[in-house]
């Protein structure tokens, strides 16, 4: 299979999990993170701004793209149907005040390229180093629902999360197969799969403990 077609059917498997995360909330079934689901939408959206810039394959920007789309109306349910949206400890802080961070260095490089101030071998170097920061960050968005499915796991489906590991694992094969083993965008599908998977395991486990459905 092509990687193009590859690339569409990670972004068709991410939708699906977005679309049966979406059936779950509406049913009161899970009970999305606000705080995490701003940061993902945000992040995202930057991340595929950023990989779009460096002449990124469709391919490889068809599930960022599916993700960063999907992911800001979840948000906005999340954030509509939330009274605790504000950051309260301290990683949480630390992650928008890192994505406010990024934003500025971002847009701080199109001025000095547009100034002559960097060249464009200094820019590219400056997207690598913003690319490496969003997927730290990545850790510290997913800090406040990590913690909120450690405690409360029957808050959270495994299946979306399953559907979505799944959609990054294909993403990584087509990274690999594209820009090879040693490549900064391959940052991007490997810590979502890590993230992913472990919450799918989770609550799939937790689920299964206590005779609950895990579909």
């Amino acid at each position: 299979m092509e990687t193009l077609q590859l690339g569409i059917f990670a972004a068709l498997l991410q939708f699906a999990g977005y679309a049966f995360y979406g059936s779950k909330i509406l049913k009161r079934d899970i009970r999305p993170n606000a705080i995490s689901w701003l940061m993902f939408a945000y992040g995202t959206a930057l991340l595929l701004l950023i990989e779009w810039d460096q002449d990124a394959s469709f391919a490889l920007l068809a599930l960022p793209a599916a993700c960063a789309l999907s992911s800001i109306f979840v948000a906005m349910w999340a954030l509509r149907d939330s009274n605790a949206w504000w950051p309260d400890h301290s990683l949480e802080w630390t992650s928008f005040v890192l994505d406010v961070l990024l934003t500025l260095t971002y847009a701080a490089t199109w001025i000095f390229l547009s100034k002559e101030v960097i060249n464009l071998a200094e820019k590219e170097w400056a997207e690598t180093f913003i690319l490496i920061c969003i997927n730290i960050v990545t850790f510290t968005s997913f800090y406040p629902l990590l913690r909120q499915v450690y405690y409360h796991p029957y808050t959270e489906h495994s299946t979306p999360w399953v559907i979505w590991t799944l959609a990054y694992f294909t993403l990584a094969l087509i990274t690999i197969s594209e820009e090879g083993i040693i490549s900064v965008l391959l940052l991007y599908p490997m810590t979502n799969i890590a993230l992913h998977g472990f919450i799918a395991l989770h609550t799939a486990y937790w689920r299964y403990r206590h005779n609950r459905s895990i579909a």
